[in-house]
């Protein structure tokens, strides 16, 4: 067996070589320069924010969607909008000036029946939390409604931590008078007060949940926060528990969703929550009391009754023009 090379010279003799290390030919400059020029251009700011751009999805695609919704809706308001002006141009001909006042007094009485009463937003503080109606507590309306889930004893201790930290029950208050002036008592000073704050908690209660369980927190949070503000306003308003129906808790959970996970939920979501006893019974198990009596019912009856006569003897029609229940003729 030959012996391996001792210096360089046996080294340079053994390979054929007149010198080392081996002069390298490289392509043609013309080729190598158009590749370097090439890596150059793919590897540039401009390169690499284009291909992202173009391939990776943005946050910002719910808010395009959302403005096409906004859009469609905005259109749907126009027509309908259209057809109540056509409608007062009707009764304007058709009745005096006399029975018009009548029945604008009684669609301003029915339409009253229809908003929360007696409670107002109590004003926004930069430094303090607005308190709950009924001085409710939003620890425990969480604990009610992770008890609702049933979740295991170490799912529900680890939850329990995230969900009743400081950021979590500012979302629960500022969330739920937000969307309480949306709905009852419109205030857009005050909504945009309370919504710059909700996103700053969002954000501190987004930083302060560990890496490993952020994915897991996120898709079950905003169907929890819908529902703790919808047990709130149940808890809060057991009188207008009528107004709390199926379209209020589509309204709300797609709110929160897109506020907090940037995409609506599937339609009907609220299906599973397990708050039905809510008009019935209060967040700590007590038996809520009956909002109105039977002597209450028969004289709100009596009343409507009254109303729609007055409103037959205007028309001149056979049957009550605002609903089929009384069928009087």
């Amino acid at each position: 067996m030959q012996e391996p090379p001792k210096n360089i010279e046996e080294f340079l003799k053994l390979q054929n070589l007149d010198h080392w290390p081996k002069e390298a030919h490289l392509w043609d400059s013309d080729k190598l320069l158009h590749a370097m020029k090439k890596i150059k251009e793919d590897s540039s700011f401009t390169s690499i924010y284009t291909h992202l751009w173009r391939n990776v999805l943005r946050i910002d695609d719910a808010a395009i969607a959302m403005e096409s919704r906004l859009s469609k809706c905005s259109i749907l308001l126009k027509n309908h909008a259209s057809e109540i002006f056509e409608w007062n141009r009707i009764i304007s001909r058709t009745i005096s000036h006399g029975k018009l006042k009548q029945y604008k007094a009684f669609l301003k009485k029915y339409h009253k029946e229809k908003k929360i009463m007696g409670c107002d937003f109590p004003g926004f503080r930069t430094d303090e939390l607005t308190q709950l109606p009924r001085h409710l507590n939003a620890e425990r309306i969480y604990l009610f409604i992770l008890k609702a889930h049933n979740f295991d004893g170490k799912v529900f201790k680890i939850w329990r931590t995230h969900f009743l930290s400081e950021a979590s029950i500012a979302l629960l208050h500022d969330c739920f008078w937000w969307w309480f002036l949306h709905k009852f008592k419109p205030d857009r000073e005050s909504q945009d007060c309370l919504f710059d704050r909700i996103s700053e908690s969002y954000v501190t209660l987004f930083m302060s949940i560990p890496l490993s369980r952020k994915d897991t927190f996120f898709q079950v949070y905003p169907d929890c926060l819908a529902q703790a503000i919808y047990a709130t306003f149940q808890e809060a308003f057991p009188e207008s528990s009528n107004l709390f129906n199926d379209e209020f808790k589509e309204d709300l959970g797609n709110n929160i969703f897109l506020w907090l996970s940037g995409l609506p939920p599937q339609k009907g979501f609220w299906t599973h929550w397990k708050l039905k006893e809510l008009s019935t019974t209060t967040i700590h198990g007590s038996r809520k009391m009956p909002s109105k009596t039977i002597k209450d019912m028969i004289a709100r009856d009596q009343e409507h009754i009254a109303a729609c006569k007055m409103i037959i003897n205007m028309y001149s029609t056979p049957l009550c023009p605002l609903c089929y229940r009384c069928h009087i003729y």
